[in-house]
């Protein structure tokens, strides 16, 4: 198994990879967090999508002839996001519901769930066991919190393990390569991780970067722990 990171500019990073991976899982800028993180900044609306379509592209290259791509994104700019010209085929739009931490108020609907955009290059492989509902278009999972042990919230966008190894197991097999070009603090490469994935991140902000480098390096050394345990 091999887990590669990268701290730099995903748009500068992703040309210079060689390999073809085979599913592209991420959590890109939302455009939504912009007054209080530097990272979800952009100076219109135009230029976040711009980028956007810019990171479509080069993903698009760096997979493999067959490969899967999805997209959390926010409800906010579906919209926006639909409109994107891109040369991935859309297929899904799946539903991630998050019941816990929304905030409490009595003048509009909650926002309970995040949009996972589900795109295909070629014929992917793609198997999913109807019975353990892998295949259902809305997955419920609470999201991370600080105060947990598990599932425990790192970034402001932290995602769920468990849903991410949902995406990973039914795209993937096992040594085939999985890339994240926004890795935040790496909750995809733990998921790579569990299931045998080799891994690629990328990760512009130094102090996130530094605290996946850490949470990655100390996951694999509990690994190995519990493999040599179970041996």
């Amino acid at each position: 198994m091999d887990i590669k990171i990268y701290n730099g500019d995903a748009l500068e990073i992703l040309p210079k990879i060689e390999t073809k991976v085979k599913a592209i899982i991420t959590d890109p800028p939302y455009f939504v967090l912009q007054k209080i993180q530097e990272w979800d900044n952009f100076n219109s609306l135009k230029d976040f999508v711009d980028f956007t379509k810019k990171w479509l592209d080069l993903v698009y290259d760096v997979a493999d002839d067959n490969a899967s791509l999805y997209v959390f994104w926010s409800q906010k700019y579906m919209k926006e996001f639909f409109n994107i010209e891109t040369k991935w085929e859309f297929r899904r739009m799946l539903i991630w519901h998050h019941p816990n931490l929304a905030k409490p108020t009595r003048k509009m609907y909650l926002w309970t769930y995040d949009p996972i955009f589900y795109f295909v290059k070629g014929s992917p492989y793609f198997d999913a066991n109807f019975y353990l509902k892998e295949n259902v278009d809305v997955f419920s999972y609470s999201k991370p919190q600080r105060n947990w042990s598990k599932n425990k919230r790192y970034h402001p966008a932290s995602k769920p393990v468990e849903l991410l190894e949902k995406l990973i197991k039914v795209s993937t097999v096992n040594e085939d390569t999985v890339l994240d070009p926004f890795m935040g603090a790496g909750s995809t490469a733990i998921a790579c991780i569990n299931l045998g994935r080799n891994f690629i991140g990328i990760e512009k902000d130094e102090n996130y970067f530094n605290m996946a480098k850490e949470i990655i390096d100390n996951y694999k050394k509990q690994s190995k722990i519990m493999e040599a345990v179970e041996i």
